[in-house]
Formats: C-alpha cells, structure tokens, sequence
C-alpha cells in the first residue's frame, strides 16, 4: 500500500466537496477548519482536492456550453418537418413513459434493492492528481473510472492484476467498478480477495460494498454481518433498517 498511502475515504471527500459547496453549517465549517488547519496531511490533502474539483468543473460547464451554443445554432436552421418529427417524438416518449410505469407496477423492486438503490453510491475513487510515472497505468484507468468508463477501466485493472494478484487497491476498485456496473457477484468476489490484505486502508470501504452486493443478492444475514464491521453513521443506520 506504499504507492496509495494518501488515499482519500469517501466520507472524506464528501466532507471536502460539502466546504466547497458552502453546505456546511457555521458550527460544521469552523469544527472542520479547525481540524484542518491542525492536520498538515488533512490540508494537503484538502488542497489536492479542491484543484481537481475545480477543474472538473469549469470543464462541465465549457462543454454545457458548447452543447448549449449547439442547440441554439442547430435550432435556427429548424424546419416545419423537423418539428413535425419532433412532436411524433414526444408522443412516443409518452407512450413509453406509460408502458415503463406499467411494467413498474407489475415488477416492483424488493425491499433490499430499494435500501441497496437508497444508499448505494459509486466510489469517487482516487484524486488523480496523485498519480505518478510510477503508477501511470493506474491511474489512467482511474481516470476512465471516474469518467463512468467501467468497462475500459476494468480491462486496464484486470490486466494490471496479471501482475499481483493480491493487490488490495486493484482488487478494491476492481470491485467499485463491477458493482457501478451492477454486477455484483464480480464485485463481491474482488472486495473479499481486497480484505485478504491485513493492512489494507480499504477494508471499511470493502465491508460496505460487501454488505450492499449482499442486498443486491437478496442476502440480508450476510449484508448484516459486514455492517457489524464498518463503525459510521450511514452504516449503522442501513444496520438499524435491516434488523427492525
């Protein structure tokens, strides 16, 4: 774990996308300043964060713009006939928004895939900007996984398996990715193999994960016994709903 020792958790990064969001109440932005400002490897941290945060956006909003300045051009060159087309569009949209309602009814998710739809989320993964020559290869995929490009980033993981097979940090994102694809016995069967290293920063990630690809399966007693060994708050809570 030596190439990964400035992993940064989930919960820490929603902590730090919810300061620069200013969600944050007073008492929670001053308790986090002052933990930051207290913890030289919090705030580097921290600092890393906010530049890729940064350019992610501005990047978002340069390509909603230029999808916006493509519309427009594209709807001054509208003719009747293309309207015409799109209104017997909308009418099929409506069909098939009632037929999917209609298959929803009879088709209702179970009680687990609800809770596994509720808390799931997809692993940020690892700040790019930490990459090195080292790890090129790494975090390449990193990049397609954060892209939503799970397939490709998958092909890039797996063949980088080859060389470790117990790899805790491949295997863990190996996982994040299967799960983010909805499959989750793959996922399953990665996040076990992650927890067969002792040491492995992702063991409370893997726990989770395990838990939510238990509900996927429909197993509840298995979901239960990999809560029981994370200890924060959405845990304990999903933990709570499961034993009522």
């Amino acid at each position: 774990m030596d190439k990964y020792e400035n992993y940064i958790s989930q919960e820490q990064q929603e902590a730090f996308e919810r300061l620069l969001l200013d969600q944050m109440t007073a008492e929670e932005k001053a308790s986090f300043m002052k933990k930051l400002n207290a913890d030289s490897m919090l705030k580097k941290q921290f600092e890393e964060f906010k530049e890729l945060f940064f350019a992610v956006e501005e990047a978002g909003l340069r390509n909603s713009m230029e999808s916006f300045h493509t519309t427009f051009k594209a709807g001054d060159r509208e003719t009747t006939a293309t309207k015409n087309k799109f209104y017997w569009l909308q009418i099929a949209a409506s069909i098939l928004i009632v037929l999917s309602l209609g298959v929803w009814f009879f088709v209702k998710p179970s009680p687990n895939e609800k809770l596994f739809q509720h808390y799931f989320t997809v692993d940020p993964g690892l700040p790019t900007v930490m990459g090195t020559t080292n790890n090129y290869d790494f975090y390449e995929a990193m990049v397609d996984y954060k892209q939503g490009k799970y397939d490709i980033a998958i092909r890039k993981w797996e063949k980088l398996l080859l060389e470790n097979q117990h790899n805790d940090t491949v295997n863990y994102f190996l996982g994040s990715a299967y799960l983010a694809k909805g499959n989750a016995n793959k996922a399953i069967g990665f996040f076990k193999t992650t927890l067969h290293t002792d040491t492995s920063i992702f063991s409370k990630e893997a726990h989770y994960y395990l838990a939510l690809g238990a509900l996927k399966n429909n197993n509840t007693e298995q979901a239960i016994q990999h809560l029981k060994m994370v200890a924060d708050e959405k845990s304990e809570e999903l933990l709570k709903k499961l034993q009522e």
